[in-house]
């Protein structure tokens, strides 16, 4: 019988050791990458979701943690309708302490505390994370189900060279006189998408699910009188910044050559190992008949308006079969795969999912 494991909810008083973990443990793949969670990690949890719970693993010799996951609840659209499901996301296991027992004796606390009763949870993988992959979809170690829901696509958008906007629409920056419009608009488009979260716009600025985004953040597409898109663009760098630790593979060689190759073409460049990046996300993407067009004259909004204030790119993320994604055909991008799983010791929960496009939000990764 496995042991248990002294797994405890974290504190703010484990705040330090959080963001060290955070700051040693990178995302890998062909860019290894760093999400810096400093000065204090549990702002950037609270807007994962909306009742944040965060486990940790202290070292049993010495200060510090061993591993770190995050579980917490958010109200998302399944099936059209608003429902409160996990988010399993910021696994990390400190270097050096990956072997053994560890991520089996996690697994069991999660499947004895936290997903009981059939609850099931979305996250995602990164697709050239092979050896997670590999672990995690095996069943080993009474690891829970990892239900293949979707690919995923994360893309970077440069901020110049935009196409030409749309002639039929306006975009506009959102008032507070405007808040009931976007509300009913969000209400009836949003559902139409498996797992979009649900927004509640009388909140922004109030909410620490929605720190940092602004109502004169948000764009607003129309057609004549109708609202017909809405798209937020969302700092998060007080809370939340994302540092390039270096390259796997041919990349580290190929970097030069790659990025004189893009700046002819007014690309993304890859940046220096050490190099943080300033990411503006682009959020609650919503477009009546889901209509790439309306997309794109919102991106090109957001993009003049951005500009020329220090951001490296836009980041948006889609399903990969969205056909929002038609929209981007005009910007320089660069993007990232992801695998969209439900998490589950319980049966497979796909089989009660409408066969409908999903959305994970960029911004709440």
């Amino acid at each position: 019988m496995i042991a248990p494991l002294p797994l405890k909810r974290a504190e703010p008083a484990d705040n330090p050791d959080l963001c060290e973990v955070f700051a040693d443990t990178p995302m890998e793949g062909a860019i290894w990458l760093n999400q810096d969670r400093r000065p204090d990690f549990f702002h950037g949890t609270a807007v994962q979701s909306e009742k944040p719970e965060v486990f940790v693993l202290r070292k049993e010799e010495e200060p510090g943690l061993d591993a770190v996951f995050a579980v917490g609840r958010r109200r998302v659209f399944v099936n059209g309708q608003p429902q409160t499901i996990r988010y399993l996301s910021d696994l990390r296991i400190v270097s050096g302490h990956r072997g053994g027992s560890k991520l089996a004796r996690g697994f069991q606390f999660l499947r004895n505390e936290v997903l009981k009763n059939g609850e099931f949870a979305q996250t995602l993988v990164l697709s050239e994370n092979e050896k997670a992959l590999d672990l995690l979809t095996s069943r080993r170690c009474g690891l829970p189900g990892y239900f293949p829901c979707g690919e995923y696509d994360y893309f970077l958008i440069g901020l110049r060279h935009s196409p030409c906007p749309s002639p039929r629409l306006h975009v506009r920056r959102g008032t507070p006189r405007d808040i009931p419009l976007i509300q009913d608009f969000f209400n009836r488009e949003a559902p139409r998408k498996q797992f979009f979260p649900v927004y509640r716009f009388d909140e922004l600025g109030r909410s620490a699910y929605y720190r940092n985004a602004k109502l004169e953040n948000f764009f607003l597409a129309w057609a004549g009188d109708e609202l017909v898109g809405l798209l937020g663009a969302w700092d998060q760098g007080d809370y939340k910044k994302i540092l390039v630790r270096g390259y796997g593979g041919g990349l580290r060689w190929l970097r030069p050559w790659l990025n004189a190759f893009s700046r002819l073409r007014g690309g993304i460049e890859l940046p220096a190992p050490g190099a943080l990046q300033r990411t503006l996300y682009l959020h609650c993407a919503v477009c009546r008949d889901n209509d790439p067009d309306i997309l794109a004259s919102l991106i090109r909004d957001a993009q003049s308006g951005f500009a020329e204030q220090g951001y490296h790119h836009a980041a948006l993320g889609l399903d990969r079969h969205d056909p929002l994604r038609d929209a981007l055909a005009g910007f320089r991008t660069m993007n990232f795969a992801g695998r969209h799983f439900l998490v589950s010791f319980g049966d497979d929960p796909r089989p009660t999912l409408d066969n409908q496009v999903f959305y994970f939000e960029a911004a709440r990764i």
